[in-house]
C-alpha cells in the first residue's frame, strides 16, 4: 500500500500553489525592488553632484571673467607706462649700451688707429 499525500484545494477546487513557487516569486520581486532602489539612489547621488559641480563651475566662470577685466586694465596701464616711458627707456638703454661697446644694427664702426 502506498501512501499519497492529500492535496489541498482551494475553494474553487483548484490545486494550492506550491510553497517553493511563492519563495521564488518573493525573492525574484525583492531582488528587482533592491535593483530599483540601488539605481533611483545612485541617480540622484549623480544629480546632486552635478548640480554641485555646475555650482563650482559658475564660480570658475566668474573668477576667470573678473580676472580678464583686471587683465585689461593692466594691459592698458602698461601699455599707457610704456607710452610714457618708452622714450626715456630707449635713452638710458642706448647710453648703457655705448658704456659696454655696443653697436647698432646696421652701424658703422670707425675706429681711430692713430691713436689721437
Amino acid at each position: 500500500m502506498t501512501l499519497r499525500r492529500k492535496k489541498s484545494r482551494d475553494k474553487d477546487g483548484s490545486e494550492r500553489k506550491k510553497k517553493g513557487k511563492n519563495w521564488v516569486y518573493w525573492i525574484i520581486y525583492v531582488t528587482v525592488v533592491a535593483i530599483v532602489l540601488f539605481f533611483a539612489v545612485k541617480i540622484v547621488r549623480q544629480k546632486v553632484k552635478i548640480l554641485s559641480l555646475s555650482e563650482e563651475l559658475s564660480e570658475k566662470t566668474n573668477t576667470i571673467s573678473l580676472q580678464k577685466i583686471k587683465l585689461e586694465e593692466q594691459k592698458k596701464d602698461a601699455d599707457a607706462a610704456d607710452r610714457n616711458d618708452f622714450d626715456s627707456l630707449m635713452d638710458n638703454i642706448l647710453k648703457k649700451a655705448r658704456e659696454l661697446d655696443y653697436v647698432r644694427p646696421g652701424e658703422i664702426v670707425y675706429i681711430n688707429i692713430a691713436g689721437d
